[in-house]
Order: structure tokens, then C-alpha cells, then sequence
């Protein structure tokens, strides 16, 4: 009952202390103190709350509270959501590739239904009626703000829009109103007012009926903005002055820094000086004091710049220069740890060299823009820009030493995972070996020694005299010695044609496309790949059926790369198999299935398994490099990769089938030549 109590005291707090300096203090009282966890987790949960658009640094700290004490016990779906909370931080700090990481396991742990019954029933998930699905809209959303902080407007778009309708689902005003006003900016950028204006005013409204404000002086903010856009000035200042309003009531002071900023820009073209001054000065009051990291950066440059522009407005030169010096400053500031962040997370996208030579370019085009305006300037400011070009060319220089730098890195890194997955494949193909090659030599040893048995008989008998010998008895003993001589003849040939045949197909080094008969190296291969995990694991057992078209005959490819693809891909379907075992042991009976055929010029080879499938969300992701679903260590998620660009090198197609539950079939599809 203490206990039950504690906790709604607790949240109970944000509403009762709402204005008050103790508010923070009384929080870090209760986690200090309290012994429970689940207590512990509301407060500091309530802390990130309250230092969300405050200071990014604390909490980002209660953020990481609140992933150790969710996942110290066992409660996924609160370790879910407060990863989505860390990773909105990283992401507004600059920190894309740590803030990817973790969106990746909330994002792992919300998709799971098993997840279901793990939560502490208390805000924000307690008021839902589906806290997994409240997780994964939380993530969804995550994931479109650092989409967002990378510049991937498309990517953006997908995601906010399935968290407005996961949210719609699961009627959750918190996120509905969120993806809407996020929505809303898109649009606003994508440069379609009426689209944005009608997103933003949907947020505005779900916020006010549903008490929800906290995030209401930045709806306001982005909806001044779509006005002025339109050339709406008098609407654009009103929502200017409400964001201002609402933000100082929230606490919200990136909203405000926001608001003043805009109204310092207003004042500016309306040439009304004093004004200019005021809001300018207030804006960058407000922004040094939210921190001097990434996002936070960005708007401390602004309103530098505001602040710059405002004294020229007054005909102040000596302050107008001093903070342009500092807005540059800043921005180079701003350009320097952007380009280290996207870096960072260039080594887990494989894409994001294109985005830093992108970013690159903008900063030329930056840098020519402030040559130009410095030339209108006149003489007096020729040196003041000689030193600001010199400085900006010496740091260009210095990142593009830290791009080669990370892009040589990244190429070092694909190149050992690459290699780690040809020797994963290198150890099933040795064990699949071991086995075929057993059985021969096993033929040959005992026959060898039958034989050396043999021969001793032969001769004891002959060295008996001429009256005791049995003459039919050593014709017999040589007639077998000959026989088993044969055999191990036979069988020396079959192990001396299985290490030939290996030989053959691991000369990779040489990639020569060769006439290849796809029905043995499919049947091989097969063996190979069964044998090499039956090696790995006694108790793995499964049922093969093949279908081989004896009409294909002999076909033009690098055996060797071909080989490595069928390897993988059965490894992947007996891997299948054998989980869906483990989940049904009784009425389960684990099947691959291989086939080939040979149709309009083409053929086709298919690797069926009756596992538990692939699920329809992730299927188009399963070709990507690094996506693996199994178990942490257990793969690369290379292999299918690797595949696909090796179909694709021949001339071919490789694509996927699956119902969730039954299976999964993988096509492959090559041209005849």
C-alpha cells in the first residue's frame, strides 16, 4: 500500500509542482532515495521530462537511467521507449550513429509480441491500451528525427507517417499530435504550405483538447513559419508571439529561442531597430543557455547572425562585426562536428560518404556567399576576410583528411567482415569435406588391414611342408587379398576425386567462369552444408527432397562464387528449420527442398525450407549488408549480401517468397548463355 502510494504521489508531481524551482529537486530526491525500482524509474523518468527541451545533456542522462533500471528488470517495453528517448538526444546532439543503434533494439524489442506482458504499468504507458504498439510509434518517430538530422526526407515521411497510424490505432493523443506536427514541417520544407498548415493545425488542436501542451509553443512556432512562407506576415507574427507565450509557460526554451529568433527577423524587415535588438539579444540569451552542443550550436549561430544583422540595421559596425565573428565561429563549430558525426554513422548506413561530400559542397557554396557579401562590404573588412578564408580553407582541409581517414576505415572494416563470412563458409565446407571423406578412407583402412591378415595366413600356410599345405585355402586368401586390393583401389579414387573435385571449386582467386553441371554443384553442396552442421551439432536432423531437371546440362559460371551462394542459402534454410524444431519438437518434421528447372533460357534453382518464415516487414531489408534476425554473434549479415551481388555479377536475378509461419523460398534465376 506505501508502495502504491509512493507512486502516485509521483505522478502526481509534474501537475503539482508545475512552476515551482523545487520541482527538479524534489525528483532527485525520490531516485536517490527510493529502494524500489519501478519508483526510481517514474522519477527519473519525470526528470527527462522535465529537461527534454531544457538541457539535452541531463536528460540524456535520466534517459540512460532509465534504459539500466528498465532492462535491469526485465521490462522490455520500458527499456524500448527509453532507448527511443536516448536516441532523440543523441540524435539533437550530433550523435547519429550511437542514436541508430539504439533505435535498431527498441526497435527489435517493440516489433516482438512476446514483448507484451514486460512493462511497469506507469506513465506514459499505462494510459495506453497497447503499450508494445505505443513503443514501436514512439520508435517510428525517433527514427524520423534522425532521418531528419541526416537529411533523408523520404525515409522521414515513411516513418512519422506509420506512427500517426499507429497512433490513430491505439488512440494515443501524445503521439498522434506529434507525428502530426513533425508531418507538418516535411511538408512546410517540401515547400507545400497547405499540406503543412493542415497537419500543424490538427497537432495544435489534439493538443489543446487533449491537455496536452508541452510541446504546443513549437506546433505554434512551425505553423508562424508555414504563414510566412505564404507571404502571410500579420498571421506569421500572431503564432510567433503565442509560441513565445506558450514556451515560457511549458518551460520549452528551444521553442522560445525559436520564437524570439523569428521575431527578430520580422522586426528586421519591418526596419523597426530597437525591436530587431530586443528580440535578437532575448533569442540569443535563451540559446547560450540551453548548452553548446550540435543542435543546440545551431541555434547559438542564428542568432548570432540575428544579433549581427540587428546592429548593422542600427549602424553599429563595431558590434555588427564582432558577432559576425562569432556566429562564424560557431557555424565552423557547427561544420566541423557534423561532419565527424555523419562519419560515425557512415560506418553502420554504407551510404552516408555520399551525404559528406554533399555536405561538403554546401559548405563551398557557404563559404562563396560569405566572399561575396564580404567584398560588398568594402576595403575595410579585406583583412577581417583574408582571415576568416584562411581559417575556413584550413579546416576544409582538415576534414577532408578526417573523410579519407573515416572512409578508409570504413573500406578496412567491410573488407574483415567480408572475410569473416568467406571463412564461416570455409568452416562448413571443411566439416561437409571431413564427412565425405571419412567414408572412403575408413573403406581403405579396413580393408588394408584385412589384407595384412591375410597375408599372414598365406604365409603360415606356405611355410608348412609340401604334404601339409592346402593348396585351395591359399588360392582362396589370394583370391581375396586381390578382391579387397581392388576395392581399396576404388575407394582411394573416390576420396582422390572428392579432394580434386574441392580443389576445383575453391579456386576462387581466379574467377573464371567455367561449363559447370548446377545439378552436381547443387547436390554437393548440399551434402557439404548438411554434413558440415550435422558436424557442428549431433542432434540436427532434417529431411531433404530434391528435384534436379536433367535437361539443364552444362551451364557457363564461376562454380566457386555459385557454390558459396547455395552453401549460404542452405545454411539458412536448415538454420530455420531446426528453430522452428526447437519451438515444436512433437508434430514438427524439419524439410528442405531443392530444386532446379529449366524455363525460356533460363533456370531456375530454389531453396525451400518449412521454417517459421520471414516476417512481410523485414523482407525487403534481408538483402541489405549487416541485417541479420539471428542472435547477436551468431551472423555477419553478409551472407545474403554477398549473395545478391554475386547473382547479380552473373546476370541474374535472386529474390525471396515467404508466409510467415510456413516457410521461406529463395529463387534464384540465371540466363542461359
Amino acid at each position: 500500500m506505501r508502495l502504491q502510494l509512493k507512486i502516485i504521489l509521483l505522478l502526481l508531481l509534474p501537475v503539482l509542482s508545475i512552476g515551482q524551482q523545487n520541482f527538479p529537486d524534489s525528483l532527485r530526491k525520490i531516485f536517490s532515495n527510493a529502494k524500489d525500482d519501478s519508483v526510481r524509474y517514474q522519477a527519473a523518468n519525470n526528470l527527462y521530462n522535465y529537461y527534454e527541451e531544457l538541457n539535452r545533456d541531463s536528460a540524456f542522462f535520466y534517459a540512460d537511467r532509465c534504459v539500466e533500471l528498465s532492462h535491469s528488470n526485465n521490462k522490455k517495453l520500458n527499456e524500448a521507449y527509453s532507448l527511443t528517448r536516448q536516441a532523440y538526444q543523441q540524435a539533437n546532439l550530433g550523435r547519429y550513429a550511437e542514436s541508430l543503434h539504439n533505435l535498431l533494439d527498441a526497435f527489435s524489442i517493440s516489433e516482438n509480441e512476446a514483448n507484451d506482458k514486460y512493462f511497469w504499468s506507469i506513465d506514459p504507458l499505462r494510459t495506453e491500451q497497447n503499450k508494445r504498439l505505443y513503443a514501436l510509434a514512439c520508435t517510428h518517430h525517433i527514427y524520423g528525427v534522425l532521418m531528419r538530422e541526416t537529411q533523408n526526407r523520404e525515409q522521414q515521411l515513411v516513418h512519422f507517417k506509420e506512427a500517426k497510424k499507429i497512433s490513430v490505432e491505439i488512440n494515443s493523443p501524445a503521439r498522434s499530435l506529434l507525428a502530426s506536427a513533425n508531418l507538418g514541417r516535411i511538408y512546410m520544407e517540401s515547400g507545400k504550405p497547405d499540406s503543412a498548415l493542415m497537419y500543424e493545425n490538427d497537432a495544435a488542436s489534439i493538443s489543446r483538447n487533449s491537455g496536452r501542451e508541452r510541446y504546443l509553443s513549437t506546433i505554434l512556432y512551425f505553423t508562424g513559419l508555414i504563414y510566412m512562407n505564404k507571404g502571410d506576415s500579420t498571421n506569421a507574427v500572431h503564432y510567433f508571439y503565442e509560441c513565445t507565450k506558450s514556451a515560457i509557460g511549458q518551460n520549452n526554451m528551444d521553442a522560445l529561442a525559436r520564437g524570439y529568433n523569428s521575431l527578430a527577423k520580422y522586426y528586421m524587415a519591418k526596419m523597426q531597430k530597437d525591436s530587431c535588438i530586443y528580440y535578437a539579444m532575448k533569442s540569443l540569451e535563451i540559446s547560450k543557455g540551453l548548452g553548446t552542443l550540435s543542435q543546440l550550436d545551431y541555434n547559438t549561430g542564428i542568432a548570432y547572425e540575428s544579433v549581427y544583422k540587428a546592429f548593422k540595421l542600427n549602424g553599429q559596425s563595431d558590434s555588427a562585426y564582432k558577432y559576425l565573428a562569432l556566429a562564424q565561429v560557431t557555424n565552423d563549430s557547427i561544420n566541423r562536428n557534423r561532419i565527424r558525426n555523419l562519419a560515425e554513422f557512415q560506418k553502420l548506413t554504407l551510404s552516408e560518404q555520399q551525404r559528406l561530400q554533399n555536405i561538403e559542397k554546401e559548405n563551398v557554396i557557404y563559404q562563396n556567399e560569405v566572399r561575396t557579401y564580404f567584398l560588398l562590404s568594402g576595403i575595410a573588412v579585406l583583412l577581417v576576410l583574408a582571415v576568416i578564408f584562411y581559417r575556413n580553407n584550413k579546416q576544409k582541409h582538415k576534414a577532408n583528411i578526417k573523410i579519407e581517414k573515416a572512409y578508409s576505415e570504413l573500406k578496412s572494416a567491410q573488407a574483415q567482415l567480408i572475410q569473416s563470412e568467406k571463412m564461416a563458409s570455409l568452416g562448413e565446407l571443411t566439416a561437409g569435406i571431413a564427412h565425405e571423406i571419412q567414408n572412403p578412407l575408413n573403406f581403405v583402412n579396413n580393408f588394408s588391414e584385412v589384407n595384412k591378415e591375410l597375408i599372414d595366413e598365406v604365409e603360415s600356410e606356405r611355410s608348412k611342408v609340401n604334404g601339409e599345405r592346402d593348396e585351395q585355402l591359399q588360392t582362396e586368401l589370394l583370391n581375396d587379398i586381390k578382391q579387397n586390393t581392388e576395392k581399396i583401389i576404388h575407394h582411394g579414387k573416390r576420396a582422390d576425386s572428392i579432394v580434386k573435385g574441392m580443389l576445383q571449386h575453391s579456386q576462387a582467386g581466379k574467377g573464371q567462369k567455367e561449363l559447370t553441371d548446377i545439378n552436381a554443384l547443387c547436390d554437393e553442396y548440399l551434402r557439404l552444408s548438411y554434413h558440415g552442421l550435422r558436424a557442428k551439432d549431433k542432434d540436427f536432423n532434417a529431411t531433404i527432397k530434391t528435384d534436379f531437371d536433367e535437361s539443364i546440362g552444362n551451364i557457363n559460371i564461376i562454380p566457386q562464387n555459385i557454390g558459396r551462394v547455395l552453401l549460404n542459402l542452405y545454411n539458412n534454410a536448415f538454420y530455420a528449420v531446426n528453430e522452428k524444431k526447437k519451438q515444436q519438437p512433437e508434430n514438427y518434421e524439419p524439410t528442405v527442398s531443392i530444386k532446379t528447372k529449366k524455363v525460356d533460357g533460363k533456370i531456375e534453382v530454389s531453396v525451400k525450407d518449412n521454417g517459421n518464415g520471414i516476417p512481410q516487414k523485414i523482407v525487403d531489408k534481408i538483402f541489405q549488408p549487416f541485417f541479420t534476425t539471428k542472435p547477436t554473434g551468431q551472423g555477419t549479415g553478409l551472407g545474403l549480401s554477398l549473395s545478391y551481388d554475386i547473382i547479380k555479377a552473373h546476370g541474374g536475378e535472386i529474390r525471396v517468397e515467404s508466409k510467415e509461419g510456413e516457410g521461406a523460398e529463395f529463387l534464384i534465376e540465371l540466363t542461359l548463355k
